[in-house]
């Protein structure tokens, strides 16, 4: 197995959790743009994934003048495939939300990593150990008591429930088809083809619901170019980038404390309330990752990791 970002693997490797970190806090400024906009969810997607192929058309153009290999045809097929996953995570999201609520959709979200975990043991072999798995739950409990404490309850529809479940599967199938990439084909290049292939499936469901992209209002495109930008380009690539050396069960976890940092995003620049729930659930979800990750447990991971990497012979 091969690398396509030779260049930058000291980097990742080195600073892995650092960059993975980034990616959440990059991510969560999605939530708090989309909050302050007066379009819908789905034609701010839409808008959001065109940007970002502009965006990303022009790093590959950039990346093959300079004479880059991009990747392989099984790394484009992988970007291709997590692009599909992607944009059908999207949208059973959005319809989740429509026939439940935004508590039940998030709190659904909030069991990825079990799901990440379930699969990883047969794709990557990953079993973590004990401790690890203990303060993941205590990461997960502090996710749920956030979206639930900070709510008006939950209501119920079960095809909702069903598709908001559905969601977290994809979007862990994305993921663990993202890291399943790396070897095969740069970052730029899997961004690229996966945001490409998830513009055209939302593009077809926004033709499906009737819906109209030319009513969006320019301050809203504005709010959609710097989603594409912070939490869909730099934030997409802190995350990915450094998945080539991690555990495939540690990025999701660390995602865990997106809603979080949404929150003390949306209080700062939003003036939304934040009280004693977000606080003690954000603690809750710290105390879970970092005991999860400095475990012996999750140490051995970690290391583990690394020595598959090292073992990988990269080329320009």
């Amino acid at each position: 197995m091969t690398t396509r970002d030779a260049g930058v693997e000291p980097l990742t490797s080195r600073f892995g959790l650092h960059l993975v970190s980034l990616g959440v806090l990059l991510y969560a400024t999605g939530p708090v743009l989309a909050r302050s906009a007066d379009t819908g969810g789905v034609l701010l997607s839409f808008w959001r994934l065109w940007f970002g192929l502009g965006v990303f058309g022009v790093a590959v153009a950039v990346q093959r003048a300079l004479g880059h290999t991009i990747g392989t045809k099984r790394g484009f097929k992988l970007a291709a495939l997590a692009g599909a996953l992607f944009s059908m995570n999207q949208v059973l999201f959005f319809s989740a939300i429509q026939r439940t609520s935004v508590v039940d959709a998030t709190l659904m979200g909030t069991l990825s990593p079990i799901v990440v975990a379930l699969l990883a043991i047969r794709v990557f072999g990953e079993r973590p150990g004990a401790r690890f798995r203990w303060f993941a739950l205590v990461a997960i409990g502090g996710a749920i008591f956030i979206v639930v404490a900070a709510s008006s309850g939950p209501e119920g529809d079960p095809a909702g429930m069903a598709m908001a479940f559905g969601s977290t599967v994809l979007f862990a199938g994305f993921f663990i088809v993202s890291k399943l990439s790396r070897p095969e084909i740069s970052v730029v290049g899997f961004l690229t083809t996966a945001i490409g292939t998830a513009a055209c499936f939302v593009s077809f469901y926004v033709i499906i619901l009737g819906l109209s992209p030319s009513s969006v209002e320019g301050p809203d495109l504005l709010r959609a170019l710097a989603m594409a930008t912070i939490p869909g380009a730099i934030g997409h690539i802190a995350m990915t980038l450094p998945l080539n050396h991690l555990p495939a069960n540690v990025p999701p976890l660390f995602r865990l404390g997106g809603p979080f940092v949404s929150g003390l995003l949306a209080w700062v620049f939003l003036s939304e309330g934040i009280g004693w729930v977000h606080l003690v659930g954000g603690v809750i979800i710290v105390a879970g990752q970092a005991g999860a990750i400095m475990s012996k447990a999750g140490q051995d991971l970690l290391r583990e990791a690394k020595i598959e990497t090292a073992g990988q012979q990269p080329s320009g």
